[in-house]
């Protein structure tokens, strides 16, 4: 008993000697001019496409970021059409507008050249369309609690990735209309699984991407929440990226969960806009991708 004794007075003056040096310390970050950040993803889908230009913020600014008016913006195709955007609300939010319904923008297996010009600098970026499968089916079911996941509904996507590997993809899901948008729910695969030299090439992507439509989300007590219940609707797309696109995704992700014992010093990712004058000092963020969209939507019934 007397060993015991010891430990607990030794972990008690451990306590208080932890709690004695705990200091507020006020990071002071130095500030750099705000940087042009270009939101651009256009897809085969008809209707208009809207791209977001916004100015960069301090690190701990926690207001809406400043919108970029005034900008000209546009997207040639490799058959040199031009489609011009434009800022009707003056919001920093450029769209395009089919001249006639139906219409859209892009088309598989076609490139695609942004091209913003603001204050004098030009910047430049290209992506292509690639191809998507098909969603074979939206599944769920009802699961028991189990292993600290809560009695609920669960769900699933199936779609199968083409024989031939590098096609890569981004699988975005709706809750009751709402874009599940947290870092955690970026949900990307190459091939049908989480990266390249995975051989599952041609197959069904793997559960943990299947499953990736799943919210987790915590409530004020870290207790994990349904991800679905009755009544939800559940609307998938998956989208169509090229190599380049899904390594920005996965450095996005990394920044976005980046915390705990072993984070790392939150950075800029690399953008695929660049500045068309080489000499310019002037740089942006973001990036511009072009998709191919496959979709379906289920809502959840009593079985």
């Amino acid at each position: 008993m007397k060993s015991f004794a010891w430990f607990y007075l030794l972990m008690a003056g451990t306590l208080l000697l932890l709690s004695a040096c705990e200091d507020v310390i006020d990071i002071d970050l130095d500030e750099t001019p705000p940087q042009l950040v270009v939101d651009a993803w256009i897809t085969d889908q008809p209707g208009p496409q809207t791209i977001k230009l916004r100015l960069s913020q301090p690190y701990f600014e926690n207001e809406p970021a400043p919108a970029v008016t005034g900008a000209i913006v546009e997207i040639e195709d490799d058959l040199g059409n031009v489609y011009d955007f434009a800022d009707p609300d003056q919001n920093g939010d450029y769209v395009w507008t089919p001249a006639a319904p139906g219409e859209a923008l892009g088309a598989l297996n076609r490139s695609y050249t942004l091209r913003v010009s603001y204050q004098g600098e030009t910047f430049q970026a290209t992506s292509q369309i690639n191809r998507v499968p098909v969603i074979d089916s939206l599944v769920y079911e009802f699961r028991e609690e189990e292993l600290g996941n809560p009695a609920a509904y669960y769900a699933q996507v199936y779609a199968r990735d083409f024989v031939g590997s590098g096609d890569t993809y981004w699988i975005r899901t709706f809750k009751n209309g709402e874009l599940l948008s947290r870092g955690g729910d970026i949900n990307i695969a190459y091939d049908a699984g989480f990266s390249a030299g995975g051989n599952v090439d041609g197959l069904y992507f793997i559960t943990p991407i299947r499953e990736g439509i799943n919210p987790f989300r915590l409530d004020e007590n870290d207790e994990a929440l349904p991800p679905y219940e009755l009544s939800d609707s559940i609307y998938v797309e998956i989208y169509s990226i090229t190599n380049e696109a899904f390594f920005f995704l996965q450095q996005v992700q990394t920044q976005l969960t980046n915390g705990g014992l072993f984070a790392v010093p939150t950075t800029n990712v690399p953008t695929n806009v660049v500045n068309v004058n080489p000499n310019s000092p002037v740089k942006a963020l973001g990036y511009f991708g072009a998709s191919a969209v496959s979709a379906a939507g289920v809502r959840i019934e009593e079985e």
